[in-house]
């Protein structure tokens, strides 16, 4: 198949939420941008909610509150969290704040809107498309794409690694993954739920347990997503084993159970890496990675998507301004990510220290130590 050239001042590897967001910023700034999405924006993605400082960030960015006002998402009143204690859980109602409200998001109908919304503002998305290579001269890069069916060149002045854990660029080009522990996230889709509209409740339920937490969301009238985090040594993650497990440890739990009894039927079940982790480095000659490629985030921080908005906006006006002749723009937002890395550990260490009931678990014992060892 023959290869047609474009040419782009950025391409952006990653068309998720952070890609998406760094797009919208470089286009603001008056610069082309293609993104490179291995998807088709129609598969289910891990990550929902939006805490009401998200909807701030939508209106800071510019970005339409209309892609999450419209019926498919949920409001979200609070968290209700067992952490800490058999008795008593910890309320975080979300009706003090400015905005009154959360939001769960029903994915992938976000992802479809946001990625529109991208195009209308003049971002090219290439769908369902991979990477076969890479490569860099004196001035730009050329990335040879294919989406099985047309085989497309790249050349851009600048490569933005939003790839998410991955980090695949970035790593081609040297950089390092520092993981921090085994963690991974078991999700499991519901639906069908039986429960009256009216007595419904949509508080996200959090719950600690000897091996790990729970985590509970509905995502709207008849479905809901629920995970369990734990380290992959503390569990057997292999079939029907996992389903024996997820069961038997879900019984045990006080307020998980009863959040998802309503629900009559299991859609899918995943597991996928929920630990801390980052790059070594997050840039080199022509490119900087983002989002998770740079730092990834436990479930528990909540900060998942917001995160990656507000990092996509950052990087897409360091890049900006880095194209506009200021030579030490990507040094002040790498160092910028030094310290938002080095504030999330500290808070995550926090968090976790709270939780004392389970002294001999190994999954508590390491995140104890980890606490006294970066103390």
């Amino acid at each position: 198949m023959a290869k047609a050239k474009h040419f782009f001042d950025i391409v952006v590897i990653g068309g998720g939420p952070c890609g998406l967001a760094a797009g919208l910023s470089l286009t603001k700034n008056g610069l082309s941008v293609a993104i490179i999405e291995k998807t088709s924006y129609t598969q289910k993605r891990v990550g929902e909610h939006l805490p009401p400082s998200a909807l701030g960030i939508f209106h800071e960015l510019g970005i339409p509150t209309a892609l999450i006002e419209e019926k498919e998402h949920l409001h979200c009143p609070g968290v209700v969290s067992w952490w800490g204690n058999d008795d008593t859980p910890h309320e975080l109602d979300y009706f003090f704040h400015p905005f009154e409200h959360g939001i769960n998001l029903s994915r992938p109908k976000f992802d479809q809107a946001f990625a529109n919304h991208a195009r209308q503002t003049g971002v090219v998305i290439f769908e369902n498309t991979k990477i076969q290579k890479s490569s860099r001269n004196a001035h730009s890069w050329q990335i040879d794409v294919t989406d099985g069916k047309n085989n497309n060149c790249l050349e851009a002045l600048f490569i933005l690694d939003a790839s998410g854990k991955s980090a695949s660029f970035s790593r081609a080009q040297g950089s390092r993954i520092m993981a921090f522990e085994p963690q991974v996230a078991i999700t499991r889709h519901y639906t069908n739920c039986k429960t009256p509209i009216s007595k419904q409740k949509n508080h996200i339920v959090i719950e600690s347990c000897d091996i790990g937490w729970w985590y509970f969301a509905p995502l709207s009238a008849n479905d809901c997503v629920c995970m369990l985090i734990t380290d992959t040594d503390l569990i057997d993650l292999r079939k029907p084993t996992i389903d024996m497990n997820w069961h038997s440890r879900l019984k045990k739990t006080q307020a998980i159970a009863e959040s998802i009894q309503p629900f009559k039927y299991i859609i899918d079940t995943s597991v996928c890496s929920a630990r801390t982790q980052r790059l070594d480095c997050f840039h080199g000659e022509g490119w900087l990675a983002v989002g998770d490629a740079a730092m990834a985030f436990d479930p528990l921080s909540s900060h998942g998507i917001t995160k990656g908005l507000r990092h996509g906006w950052m990087a897409g006006k360091a890049i900006s301004n880095t194209m506009h002749g200021d030579r030490f723009a990507i040094n002040h937002f790498c160092n910028d990510l030094e310290h938002i890395f080095t504030d999330y550990v500290n808070t995550r260490a926090g968090y976790y220290a709270t939780e004392q009931r389970w002294p001999d678990s190994l999954f508590w014992r390491r995140r104890h130590q980890l606490n006294h060892q970066q103390h």
